[in-house]
């Protein structure tokens, strides 16, 4: 008995599909991946947000300290400008007190510039925290989804694999070794249809004695891609 090729139409639609529900259920982990990599980046922008007002706190502890210390070695300078015995000493005692101040002067400055830092800091930390929240909860969303999705797909796949099961029964024995082959080697590529007068996969004009074949029913191999074309419905 040969085959049809609306048996051969069925099984490449049946294929098609399979082939179709199995891509969508491997992109699942793919999408999974996508959403925890995007909430490992919001914890890991928060993480150094807040590593970074840590170590603004720890140099500005370093700083205040140094300042405190520069003071009291300044409050000492001036108890011993005070006894100074020469004007030598007294002004070299005075020298150092300036220097001193100006060096607390600096301080100051830097003391300041990097409280103002961390509090913008403490702001940016507040906006990164928010951004958390949602992408905690998208992500969540997300992966609710994908699952709800696998779990759809899944049953999808096992329709249509018992579909592809009792269309391929129908097969020819004649034909069912060749088509496992074919199917074994190329998947859902294995065949087409014709388009007009052209092969359905490989847009290769067929000859007049191939069309003919075609228009009675009888599925062919493409001459030039080796896809067993049939006709479409």
């Amino acid at each position: 008995m040969p085959v049809t090729d609306a048996i051969v139409r069925r099984l490449h639609e049946i294929l098609i599909r399979v082939a179709d529900i199995k891509n969508q259920i491997n992109r699942g982990p793919k999408q999974l991946q996508l959403a925890q990599t995007q909430l490992q980046a919001a914890k890991d922008a928060v993480s150094q947000c807040k590593d970074s007002i840590k170590q603004k706190r720890l140099e500005a502890d370093r700083k205040q300290l140094q300042q405190r210390e520069r003071e009291a070695k300044i409050y000492e300078w001036q108890g011993k400008m005070n006894a100074a015995t020469n004007n030598r000493e007294y002004q070299t005692i005075k020298e150092q007190i300036a220097a001193d101040t100006q060096a607390n002067s600096v301080l100051s400055d830097e003391i300041f510039e990097i409280l103002e830092a961390s509090d913008a800091a403490h702001t940016l930390l507040g906006e990164l925290e928010a951004k958390l929240v949602v992408v905690q909860a998208d992500t969540a969303n997300a992966e609710a989804r994908i699952h709800e999705r696998m779990t759809v797909l899944r049953g999808d796949l096992e329709r249509a694999e018992g579909e592809l099961r009792a269309t391929e029964a129908e097969i020819p024995p004649d034909f069912i070794d060749t088509y496992q082959r074919m199917v074994e080697s190329r998947g859902e590529e294995a065949m087409a249809p014709l388009d007009d007068k052209s092969c359905g996969g490989c847009n290769t004009t067929l000859p007049p004695r191939l069309l003919d074949q075609l228009r009675l029913g009888n599925p062919i191999p493409c001459s030039s891609c080796g896809r067993l074309l049939y006709r479409p419905e």
